[in-house]
């Protein structure tokens, strides 16, 4: 960021110099005839000032001129970075929503869309939910009661048709002893510690639990026999139709079944799911997309007028050829055509993006929802190139969205020529600077000089006066003899 210039007075005009030159010099004049009473030490600053200020001005002023280009880049930086952002929103084809989901039994249903869903309306029923295994073991006094004695537990666990097995260590052998040592191990069954009631003489048992799926049921066993486990609930699947179709899943949501939609089922029930063309997040979107392009064609037309009225920004950049460069750069993200067409949308302008001659872009949000509403997957195609994820580093022209953003990443970079631009002027501040401190030294210098010149003339000038007193007292008592 550019510092404020240094001054160590305050700035003057050729007139106001020339007019105390004038005044100096009279002085000079009278002072000298008179003998005495020259102020030398303001005459010096007057003659050092009358050489100084006119160069401190001028260092001043490209001071002042260049702090202005940093303000301008550092202005233009930031709009870029909006326009960029603009872009951002709408490079991926997982940024357009397309569809959305709506269940009419939200009691038992959650349904969510993704960016593959497509229009219509489907039927769900529910018939078995998907449940996980639960057993549990017998009763124990208390968390700590032993099991084996005080001796280590072999447990034997059959999960998802794979044995494998469980140690527990001497003095380990407790309720709470083989709860960790199953967690620890963690082969797919989680066990848990509860407590039944106080009124109960043996209030504490061991809980194992799977994951939902008849493909996750378990047996656990040690060998010793002395633990023992009751199934309260076994493993199932979800079972389900969706138009007419029956389907099993492990899972009570899934993903799977429909494309590009989420259902969360949580009862035995029967819904609709109305998949419907949702437009309203990309039209916003492009209508930023316009907004940040009129922002930042407005700005850099403002940084480029020497006359602008524009407070800060204004005329800051007047003739820069990289502010230039920049406006047909942006112009051309906008109204170049796509490298991915389809559908008869090639750019901008299918989907009611135009320039009028001023250069201000508008959009006809009649012609957008018309275009989302019959031709949404070829907008797509038209921002995104039905890509996802694309680096901002990639070469390749794909889209409009993604060239775009590729290129403004790249002017945004620390080695873009924004970044470059910046640094070079403040590398002329710093040596303006560097000039004016010198310019400073070079002026004290010289003002010392001018003080100790006049200090000898003055005193030369006084010793004579003295004299020319002397010599007249002298003459008039010579005359006075003679009287």
């Amino acid at each position: 960021m550019a510092t404020s210039a240094v001054s160590t007075s305050t700035t003057s005009t050729a007139a106001d110099i020339a007019k105390a030159n004038k005044a100096n010099a009279q002085k000079i004049m009278n002072t000298l005839g008179a003998g005495s009473g020259v102020d030398v030490t303001s005459l010096a600053q007057n003659l050092v000032d009358a050489e100084r200020i006119p160069k401190e001005n001028m260092i001043n002023g490209k001071i002042a001129k260049s702090e202005a280009k940093v303000t301008g880049y550092g202005a233009v930086t930031f709009m870029l970075g909006e326009v960029k952002k603009a872009f951002a929103a709408l490079n991926d084809k997982t940024d357009f929503t397309g569809v959305t989901a709506t269940a009419d039994n939200t009691s038992a249903f959650t349904v969510s869309a993704g960016a593959t869903a497509t229009e219509g309306i489907h039927e769900l029923t529910v018939t078995a939910l998907a449940k996980a295994q639960r057993s549990v073991s017998s009763t124990y006094a208390l968390a700590t009661t032993s099991i084996n004695g005080g001796a280590a537990m072999s447990l034997s666990l059959n999960y998802q048709g794979t044995a494998s097995t469980i140690n527990v260590t001497a003095g380990s052998d407790t309720p709470q002893g083989v709860v960790d040592a199953i967690n620890i191990a963690n082969k797919g069954v989680k066990a848990q510690l509860v407590y039944t009631s106080s009124a109960d003489a043996s209030p504490y048992k061991i809980l194992l639990t799977s994951a939902t799926g008849e493909d996750n049921d378990f047996t656990l066993t040690d060998s010793d026999s002395n633990l023992s486990f009751t199934d309260l609930q076994t493993a199932q699947d979800a079972a389900f139709t969706i138009d007419g179709i029956s389907y099993k899943r492990s899972s009570n949501t899934v993903t799977d079944a429909l494309q590009g939609v989420s259902i969360s089922m949580r009862s035995l029930a029967t819904t609709s799911i109305q998949l419907s063309r949702e437009t309203t997040s990309t039209a916003e979107k492009v209508q930023n997309l316009v907004l940040a392009y009129n922002d930042t064609q407005s700005l850099l037309k403002e940084m480029g007028d020497a006359k602008s009225t524009l407070e800060t920004y204004g005329g800051t950049l007047p003739n820069d050829s990289l502010v230039r460069a920049i406006k047909t750069t942006l112009r051309s993200m906008f109204m170049d055509n796509s490298n991915s067409t389809s559908g008869g949308i090639t750019s901008l302008r299918d989907i009611g993006v135009s320039i009028d001659q001023t250069g201000v872009m508008s959009l006809d949000a009649t012609v957008l929802d018309a275009k989302l509403k019959t031709n949404f997957d070829d907008v797509v195609t038209m921002f995104s190139g039905n890509r996802s994820n694309t680096s901002e580093y990639s070469v390749e022209k794909i889209s409009i969205a993604n060239d775009a953003f590729g290129k403004l990443s790249k002017m945004l970079r620390s080695t873009g020529d924004l970044a470059y631009q910046t640094r070079n002027t403040n590398t002329e501040i710093n040596r303006y600077k560097e000039d004016l401190a010198k310019l400073n030294v070079r002026m004290e210098t010289l003002l010392q000089r001018y003080t100790r010149q006049f200090a000898v003339m003055d005193s030369m000038v006084g010793q004579n006066n003295s004299t020319k007193s002397g010599l007249k007292s002298t003459f008039e008592g010579m005359m006075a003899q003679y009287k």
